[in-house]
C-alpha cells in the first residue's frame, strides 16, 4: 500500500533515527546583534555512536571486490598498450646487400631470391621497401636497392 492510500497520518516508526531535524542557528559574538534562540534541545549521542575523528578505512566485501576488479582491468588496458606499442617495432635485418634492379624484375622475386628458406616472403617485401623508403611496387631497370641477406 503507498502512503498516498494510507487512510490515517504518517507516524514515523519508533526506535528508528530522524534523518531530518532541527538546529541551533550559530549565535554571533557581537553584543549588539539580536541572539536566536534555539529551536531544540541539543540531542545527546552515546560514545558508541560517536565517529573517531581518525577512523582507519574500512572497506566491505563488495567493496574490496569492485577494486581487485578495477585494477585487473587497469592491468590489462596497460598491458595491452604496452604491448602494442613494443610489438609494432619491426625489427630491421642486421646485414643488408646492394642488389640492381634489371629489366624484368619485380619486388616479390627480388624478396623472394633474398628471404631465407621458411621465411614468409611477405615480410621481406616489407622490409626491402622500409630500407628504400619505397611508396610502391614499381621499380626501375639498373635501380640500386639494398636487400636483407639471407642465411
Amino acid at each position: 500500500m503507498s502512503a498516498l492510500a494510507h487512510p490515517g497520518p504518517i507516524v514515523p516508526l519508533p526506535g528508528r533515527r530522524r534523518h531530518l531535524r532541527l538546529v541551533a542557528p550559530v549565535v554571533p559574538e557581537s553584543p549588539d546583534l539580536p541572539v536566536a534562540l534555539p529551536l531544540s534541545p541539543p540531542v545527546r549521542r552515546s560514545a558508541s555512536a560517536a565517529v573517531a575523528p581518525h577512523a582507519p578505512l574500512r572497506l566491505t566485501v563488495r567493496g574490496k571486490r569492485v577494486l581487485a576488479a578495477l585494477l585487473i582491468l587497469g592491468a590489462a588496458a596497460l598491458g595491452s598498450v604496452g604491448g602494442a606499442v613494443l610489438g609494432s617495432a619491426e625489427q630491421l635485418p642486421a646485414a643488408v646487400t646492394t642488389v640492381t634492379v634489371s629489366s624484368g624484375d619485380t619486388l616479390w622475386s627480388i624478396a623472394a631470391d633474398a628471404a631465407s628458406p621458411g621465411a614468409d616472403v611477405r615480410d621481406v617485401v616489407a622490409q626491402i621497401a622500409d630500407l628504400n623508403g619505397l611508396q610502391g611496387a614499381q621499380l626501375a631497370a639498373g635501380q640500386q636497392l639494398e636487400v636483407p641477406a639471407g642465411d
